[in-house]
């Protein structure tokens, strides 16, 4: 007997080490180092039709929207490709909230080809002040870019970018309330003459914090900057 339930734990072991990871949605197998089958990838929310600065859905499917042609933001380019509803957001806030760290990797495995070809030095996470790091245990921006950066082969630099201020939670603050809650949060202290950036995110609501931490890094000599996020949240409170 004990013969038999070593060698089913060897078989189990091998079987799982050799086959498909379970898909964290439908829990069908989901591919090899895969936590999301291709169905349930592909029935995740889009943006339609972006805008290449704010990542909004852009009329009649233009490269830039007007708003952003009236008052182009602090960066050069958004790339936030998947919508901030449904099955996206509710694995999001596991992330967040329920230490899902898994989830991270699971979105970088399968989004990283869209940001490949971007002309990048390093990329630099939202940083956690450092009360909310003690609080939570992790920065889950910081592992969204370490897991993007190891297959694009670039450097995660996560201290040139400070926050100073523990602010209060942005949740149902509108876009100005979040600028003012932001204001001289972050401070950009560069390690290494980074000219070229991407600030990485999980989630962008309104960009009041990414305008907050690209302001300091502006000043402070980066050339270009581009902001990216799993998920962008599409309705907007202005």
């Amino acid at each position: 007997m004990q013969g038999s339930r070593v060698r089913l734990n060897i078989r189990h072991f091998l079987d799982r080490l050799v086959n498909s990871a379970e898909c964290l949605l439908c829990g069908l197998p989901a591919g090899l180092h895969q936590n999301l089958c291709r169905h349930c990838w592909n029935s995740l929310p889009r943006v339609p039709d972006p805008c290449r600065l704010c990542g909004l859905p852009a009329p009649g499917g233009e490269d830039i929207c007007p708003r952003c042609r009236h008052q182009a933001p602090p960066w050069q380019r958004m790339r936030a490709p998947l919508a901030f509803s449904g099955e996206t957001r509710r694995l999001l806030l596991q992330l967040k909230y329920e230490e899902r760290l898994m989830i991270a990797n699971s979105f970088a495995s399968r989004l990283w080809p869209l940001y490949a070809d971007a002309k990048i030095d390093a990329v630099i996470p939202v940083p956690l002040h450092r009360e909310r790091l003690f609080e939570r245990g992790f920065n889950q921006a910081l592992l969204i870019a370490r897991q993007l950066a190891w297959r694009l082969h670039r450097p995660v630099d996560h201290r040139s970018l400070q926050r100073l201020q523990a602010t209060a939670s942005q949740t149902g603050l509108s876009r100005d309330q979040r600028r003012k809650n932001l204001r001289r949060a972050f401070v950009y202290k560069p390690r290494k003459p980074w000219k070229r950036i991407a600030l990485i995110d999980d989630v962008i609501t309104t960009g009041s914090t990414m305008e907050a931490c690209c302001r300091p890094m502006r000043r402070s000599g980066i050339e270009y900057i581009e902001v990216w996020s799993i998920a962008r949240t599409l309705k907007q409170d202005d």
